[in-house]
């Protein structure tokens, strides 16, 4: 694969500082920002292992930054989903920093999902 600078790379390499672990949530929210300055592009697995509640909704997306967190943008977004369900996609271009979040809603309720990532690296 060739990078955006022109150079080759074997493959993506695995990212663990950019994963969002399992857990049920029942809010929306935002995870740890996390320093993207050497990644071009994220593939990411989101994967929900359980959705209850009435009409419940789970929208989550990439959010991005170029000025140290004063403002967030969203650079990609999972397809908005109300059931146990998986999903990968590819995301780039991406900001200095980097952030999963989500929006979930609904009456009472829950989703129990995780992310993981690989990263291409622009160096």
């Amino acid at each position: 694969m060739q990078g955006r600078l022109g150079r080759w790379y074997e493959s993506v390499e695995r990212r663990a500082d950019l994963d969002l672990a399992s857990a049920a949530r029942t809010a929306s929210g935002t995870g740890t920002a996390v320093v993207a300055e050497d990644i071009f592009a994220i593939a990411a697995s989101l994967a929900i292992s359980a959705a209850s509640g009435t009409t419940p909704t789970l929208d989550v997306r990439l959010e991005t930054t170029a000025d140290g967190g004063a403002t967030w943008y969203t650079c990609g977004t999972f397809a908005q989903t109300a059931i146990v369900a998986s999903e990968a996609k590819m995301i780039a271009p991406i900001g200095s920093q980097v952030r999963w979040a989500w929006t979930i809603a609904g009456t009472t309720p829950s989703f129990t999902f995780a992310i993981t990532c690989s990263a291409n690296r622009d160096d």
